[in-house]
């Protein structure tokens, strides 16, 4: 009997942790700072996501909770952010009018863990003037999980608006208003 009792459990243990969660969702808040010249925001992922795309082996597995500003895994998550979360956007190099396009490239200024298994990534970008066309790029998870969504909602000026991102349509354009 206790044989019996101690092979359901690891079974349904086995279960349990195997589908932790049948969805994936990152979520990004992103405002252009006219003032500043510059995107600021925070991307969300679920911790163990993260760690699991960043090393399949499993080696950063419960080490984010653990970071601080000198860990080498930061760098990680930084480069990791600039591959798969990007604003491509038209920009004034030399004049007062669009004449160029211009690829955001974020810092990572901090992270913070939260309990509920996520963590908060604190990113800004250098951006000049802001022109059209503005497209977003957030494809980040889905090399590991093709069932991840993510869901952007940026802010410029008065406009505000959110845009979800799947597999198949990791691109979306957003029209700056004057």
């Amino acid at each position: 009997m206790l044989r019996t009792t101690l092979s359901f459990l690891m079974v349904f243990a086995f279960c349990v942790t195997s589908f932790a969660h049948e969805f994936y969702f990152a979520y990004a808040e992103l405002t252009y700072n006219e003032l500043q010249q510059r995107f600021e925001g925070t991307i969300i992922f679920t911790t163990h996501d993260l760690e699991r795309t960043l090393e399949p082996k499993g080696t950063l597995i419960g080490k984010f909770e653990k970071l601080d500003e000198t860990s080498a895994e930061l760098k990680l998550i930084e480069h990791y952010i600039n591959e798969h979360f990007q604003i491509n956007y038209g920009c004034a190099l030399d004049s007062n009018a669009v004449d160029a396009f211009c690829q955001s490239k974020f810092t990572l200024e901090g992270i913070v863990t939260q309990l509920n298994g996520t963590i908060e990534c604190y990113v800004s970008s250098s951006a000049g003037a802001l022109y059209n066309p503005v497209q977003f790029k957030f494809d980040a998870l889905m090399e590991q999980f093709p069932s991840q969504q993510n869901k952007l909602t940026f802010t410029y000026r008065n406009q505000k608006e959110t845009l979800s991102f799947l597999l198949f349509d990791t691109q979306k354009y957003f029209t700056l208003k004057p």
